[in-house]
């Protein structure tokens, strides 16, 4: 009787002692799944990175737009999408310069040239700054100011630089549609694109046909970029097509599929080449 006596209090008090250890079990338990905040990540305690904003070469410089209408492009590049117009008057910080142009906004680039505007030392003047919107305008918008660098001719350059503003103005005109008879950014023909090129590259020239381009123009053998190469019996017979020759080979034309440039080896222009000529 003493012995079952004492085996009762024995598992008891192992009950006692089992009961606390349970207990302690079951609140370590809680305090990670039921509510209670788990010990954070490592990548969690590492600081973060600021990003970095993109570097932007700023000079104390200035330029001035000084036509009525130019052409703002999306890189620094003449061959780069037109994304707005800068109007006559407009003042705006120089950021960088590179190929002939200088940004004047993130993605804003406009042509240094002289004939379209005057860079000068100082920042813009506050009562004529006027905001680049950095907004893509709509595709109406972009092929209308796509036609040209300036909307106004530019002064008459002297003949060391006609040709370099007759390449620059017909290279902004790519990608144009083709139009029989055409000659504004809408649409043009090929004798329409010459004259367009030519009246807003310091030339004053009427629109005529390409057999009477022909007959206006010096013949020469070794063209230069911004000379005139002409073509014979393509749609009808004797002079019939011409394009803008642009060096390496290549010329700058308003084809059947717009202005583009093409390689003056291909068969076809091979074919019905018929000269060189200057303005």
């Amino acid at each position: 009787m003493l012995k079952k006596a004492n085996r009762t209090v024995m598992n008891m008090g192992l009950a006692a002692l089992l009961v606390p250890a349970a207990l302690t079990f079951s609140t370590t338990s809680a305090s990670a799944n039921d509510g209670g905040a788990a010990p954070a990540p490592v990548q969690e305690k590492v600081t973060p990175s600021v990003p970095q904003q993109q570097a932007t070469t700023t000079t104390n410089q200035k330029v001035i737009v000084n036509v009525s209408a130019l052409n703002i492009r999306q890189g620094a590049s003449f061959s780069s999408p037109v994304v707005g117009t800068a109007t006559q008057g407009q003042e705006f910080a120089v950021l960088k310069e590179a190929n002939g142009l200088v940004e004047i906004a993130p993605n804003k680039w406009i042509s240094k040239s002289s004939s379209y505007v005057t860079i000068a030392s100082g920042k813009p003047s506050a009562s004529q700054v006027k905001g680049v919107s950095t907004s893509t305008p709509s595709t109406s918008t972009a092929s209308t100011s796509a036609a040209q660098e300036t909307s106004t001719p530019a002064p008459a350059p002297t003949t060391s630089t006609a040709s370099g503003s007759t390449v620059n103005v017909a290279r902004s005109l790519v990608g144009s549609p083709y139009q029989w008879a055409g000659n504004t950014p809408s649409g043009f023909d090929c004798s329409g694109f010459i004259a367009y090129v030519f009246n807003h590259s310091g030339h004053s020239i009427s629109r005529t046909s390409v057999a009477n381009y022909w007959n206006m123009a010096t013949k020469i053998s070794s063209p230069q970029p911004g000379d005139l190469v002409f073509f014979q019996n393509t749609y009808t017979s004797g002079p019939s097509h011409m394009g803008i020759y642009i060096g390496n080979g290549q010329m700058i034309h308003a084809g059947s599929h717009g202005v583009a440039v093409a390689d003056l080896d291909v068969s076809y222009y091979q074919d019905h080449f018929l000269g060189y000529g200057r303005f």
